[in-house]
């Protein structure tokens, strides 16, 4: 996360696959959540708001019911820990983030570098790095300030990792996030596996829309992906890659994350 976030209804129904009218619901049932009006007259929930759902989608996934749950009160969900399923070594891990020792962790991560093949250190290391911080941030263990310092550490360190591939080529692969998701650093890890198989691709972040495509026919792009955190609804998602094969010279456009998990496959939550 960066610094202190809000979110709209639909951003936290994203982010977590509760639908939005559940979250209203447990909202007016059980007053759980404390939404902020701002001046557009939008409701607008906190960091806060969002670790408090992300605890409860956890308790109902173990087979608590939502009313059980709420009884545990606002205060208390937000200091519940959840410590179990952890093994020795994410805990090491963890206790270097929480310290801000990121020495130590490159120290590991160069080892770990150095006994495998870069695709390998990226799929098997640097992707569970980013699946047990925000793993741990959920379970209450880290802050979101802790989270956000590895996240901008492990960005430096990818991004650097993947220059020594560089190649003169012109890039063929365009690797952006998916328009209006500010999540970087899926798309980053996948753009440092093909650079690491010697792809010419260019990164390029989290653009709009509009300058995506300024960028895909400036040049001979083929291929583009779409990384996304956030799920989108696949009326939105189809739309975005129709756009984009036909305002463009590129043959596939493939998407990918978290969230486009979440919508391919229609995950909800309500108990």
């Amino acid at each position: 996360m960066e610094g202190e976030m809000r979110y709209l209804i639909k951003d936290l129904s994203k982010m977590t696959g509760v639908k939005g009218f559940t979250i209203r619901k447990w909202q007016e049932r059980y007053s759980i959540f404390q939404p902020q009006m701002a001046n557009n007259g939008y409701w607008y929930y906190s960091n806060e708001d969002y670790t408090v759902l992300s605890k409860i989608v956890k308790l109902l996934e173990s087979g608590e019911r939502i009313s059980n749950i709420a009884a545990i009160g606002r205060d208390n969900l937000l200091k519940l820990k959840n410590e179990a399923g952890y093994s020795d070594y994410e805990r090491q891990l963890l206790h270097w983030v929480m310290e801000g020792n990121f020495s130590a962790i490159e120290k590991e991560f160069e080892a770990k570098v150095s006994s495998m093949s870069f695709k390998d250190f990226i799929r098997n290391h640097a992707e569970h790095m980013v699946i047990l911080v925000g793993r741990a941030w959920q379970d209450g263990l880290i802050t979101v300030a802790e989270e956000n310092s590895l996240t901008k550490w492990l960005f430096g360190y990818i991004r650097n990792k993947a220059s020594q591939f560089e190649t003169d080529k012109r890039p063929i692969w365009l690797v952006s996030v998916f328009p209006g998701d500010p999540h970087e650093l899926g798309a980053l890890l996948h753009y440092a596996v093909l650079k690491s198989k010697k792809i010419p691709a260019k990164f390029v972040g989290s653009i709009p829309m509009e300058h995506l495509v300024k960028e895909l026919i400036k040049t001979d792009y083929k291929i583009v992906s779409l990384s996304m955190a956030l799920a989108q609804p696949l009326p939105k998602i189809e739309k975005v890659k129709n756009a984009l094969l036909k305002k463009s010279q590129v043959k596939k456009v493939y998407f990918g994350g978290r969230g486009y998990k979440l919508a391919k496959y229609g995950i909800c939550r309500e108990r």
